[in-house]
């Protein structure tokens, strides 16, 4: 499936059916493969060349870092549904090489190289020539269930090339928590929040405000996320992913520039709150 540049497309995909391996968090051990990232933003910003993706799931005590992709000053991705180290160092590897966008997903998406092709999800944004180019892909194990009467969740991808952005997730709540996020991201804050990191934090606080994850929510509990984390580089960084599955380096010297990963607990507090106050803490920090 391909976004093109000057369009807004909008993907019904269906959900992919997750049931998290046991991980642990920092760091992962042993892990391979991981049904994750329910909601995320992948974005680049072709004035700055800062590139940064921010993520939500209901899959609890495990950091979703490792679903980002980041090569400052050339591109972004995020890595979802059924996803492992291979298919995600692929994605990286891709734009590290300086490919575009649909370059990007048309080497990743081939079933040849990929046995479970069909439960990958990829949204993808990259610069080119001070302009930004954004692609996307969902697999065909995700579409068939699209007329499974007995679905209770909604998948799909929306998004912006004009803003180099795009908003994907699976097992949500509705369609708003993928347009949502994206008209979060768009739209322009009076008070002078329109950095990168800024319409990203903003975004994902849009797909929980819209429910969020279906998984993490239920007759008691509005929970909407168990994990959730903001990882942006800029424009002169190096690229940036993490090593294994499961794990943040926020804190670390291997960190980007910006990066808060929070997890908690099933019908725990929503680390969307806990985000938030570090993420304005960061920003008071790093105002220019």
């Amino acid at each position: 499936m391909r976004m093109r540049e000057g369009t807004l497309l909008v993907f019904l995909l269906l959900f992919a059916a997750c049931s998290p391996q046991q991980e642990q968090g920092t760091p992962a051990t042993g892990s391979s493969t991981l049904d994750l990232t329910t909601w995320s933003i992948a974005a680049a910003d072709p004035a700055t060349g800062d590139v940064g993706v921010a993520v939500a799931s209901c899959v609890p005590e495990l950091h979703a870092d490792g679903v980002a992709a980041l090569v400052p000053g050339h591109g972004v991705a995020a890595v979802q549904a059924s996803w492992d180290l291979t298919n995600r160092n692929r994605v990286f590897d891709a734009l590290r090489e300086g490919l575009s966008a649909q370059e990007v997903i048309d080497r990743v998406a081939d079933p040849a190289a990929d046995s479970v092709l069909g439960r990958r999800q990829y949204g993808v944004a990259t610069i080119h020539g001070g302009s930004v180019q954004v692609a996307g892909f969902t697999g065909e194990d995700i579409l068939a269930r699209n007329s499974d009467p007995e679905n209770d969740s909604w998948a799909g991808i929306m998004a912006d090339p004009s803003m180099g952005v795009t908003s994907q997730g699976n097992t949500l709540v509705g369609p708003p928590v993928v347009s949502d996020p994206l008209a979060a991201f768009q739209r322009h804050d009076p008070a002078g929040r329109n950095t990168l990191p800024d319409r990203l934090m903003r975004a994902l606080e849009a797909g929980a405000i819209a429910g969020g994850d279906v998984r993490c929510n239920d007759e008691q509990v509005v929970q909407t996320a168990a994990t959730a984390a903001i990882l942006v580089a800029r424009g002169g960084d190096d690229p940036y992913a993490t090593a294994d599955i499961g794990m943040t380096d926020q804190g670390t010297p291997n960190a980007p520039w910006l990066a808060i990963s929070v997890v908690d607990t099933l019908q725990g507090a929503n680390p969307l709150v806990e985000l938030r106050q570090r993420y304005d803490d960061w920003r008071h920090l790093n105002r220019d």
